[in-house]
């Protein structure tokens, strides 16, 4: 029986890619806003987000992805091991398939060490360590063009809008210039020696508070930025945080009466935007002391400044 050479080279490319698996593992911290303002609302979508003041920390979310070729587009999303349609993830996903002509089974994993919806970035994090892992195994962009996918899913499902860009580059951040990663401008605030403690109390719905109050907290984040940027520490990013806070009424009894017990200790302290979560930045030596104040109304987390950013930490290629 006669076998062509072109029937056996298909069955041979068919065979490769079925088995051809690639996985890409990337992170993205954490981050807390202090004080937020929000001046381009409209236009093209890299140059709309926030302008605004806020610290990474080093707890955040790691994204694996693996991706192998298939028949038909076949995309599974985990949350810490949990199974979810996940809005802003499935739409940096569908960003990348708009963009290939191949057919993929792809496997997206989340792990989140900081809790949803406490005002901590976690969607913007799931969405740029995601868009880094998948585009590190697709090998379709650069890494700037992958953080602005990112920047883009996050604006488009309202779960933040400047989020993504200081998660791109880290630290105890001002971002001067509204924008996606590349197109924003950021400053960094040395913050050497120095770590976060977070009391999370109750989840904020960024996405509700985004569409309904943007109009109340415009022009006071700028000038604050501005008075930061003059002069820039942490203590006066922390002090103007709380002032911020309190000027648009998002701290009630209970975060009132934690932040002037800090006060009185001689730390200042606020909330992060948009969560019930209470945080300060202390020196190492005052760890201890801010914990045990803190403790008292729940649990805390502890946490270093991430400087790095958002990274890719591990890539695997088989066949």
């Amino acid at each position: 029986m006669y076998i062509s050479i072109n029937f056996l080279n298909d069955i041979y490319i068919y065979l490769f890619n079925r088995v051809l698996l690639v996985e890409s593992k990337a992170f993205a911290p954490g981050h807390i806003t202090g004080f937020v303002e929000f001046p381009i609302k409209e236009g093209d979508p890299l140059s709309i987000g926030s302008r605004g003041a806020g610290v990474c920390i080093d707890k955040g979310v790691i994204t694996r992805v693996s991706l192998e070729p298939n028949d038909d587009n076949d995309v599974s999303i985990y949350i810490n091991n949990r199974l979810s349609n996940a809005e802003v993830s499935r739409y940096v996903i569908d960003y990348y398939l708009n963009h290939i002509n191949k057919k993929f089974k792809i496997i997206v994993k989340h792990y989140l060490d900081i809790p949803i919806g406490y005002g901590l970035g976690s969607s913007g994090a799931a969405a740029l360590s995601l868009s880094l892992a998948l585009n590190d195994a697709l090998q379709l962009f650069d890494k700037l063009k992958a953080a602005q996918i990112a920047h883009i899913a996050d604006l488009e499902c309202r779960c933040g809008m400047g989020t993504v860009t200081a998660e791109y580059y880290g630290g105890l951040e001002m971002r001067l210039k509204a924008g996606a990663p590349g197109v924003g401008y950021v400053k960094h605030i040395d913050a050497d020696g120095y770590k976060v403690v977070i009391l999370c109390l109750k989840p904020v719905s960024t996405k509700e508070f985004l569409t309904n109050k943007i109009s109340f907290i415009n022009g006071l984040g700028g000038k604050m930025l501005y008075k930061l940027d003059k002069e820039p520490s942490i203590e006066r990013f922390l002090k103007y945080s709380s002032m911020f806070a309190r000027s648009i009424k998002f701290v009630d009894d209970k975060c009132y009466e934690i932040m002037y017990e800090l006060e009185g200790h001689g730390y200042y302290s606020s909330l992060a935007m948009f969560g019930e979560t209470v945080f300060t930045i202390v020196k190492d030596d005052d760890i201890n002391k801010v914990n045990k104040i803190l403790a008292k109304y729940g649990n805390t987390i502890i946490s270093s400044i991430d400087s790095k950013g958002a990274r890719v930490i591990d890539t695997k290629r088989s066949s």
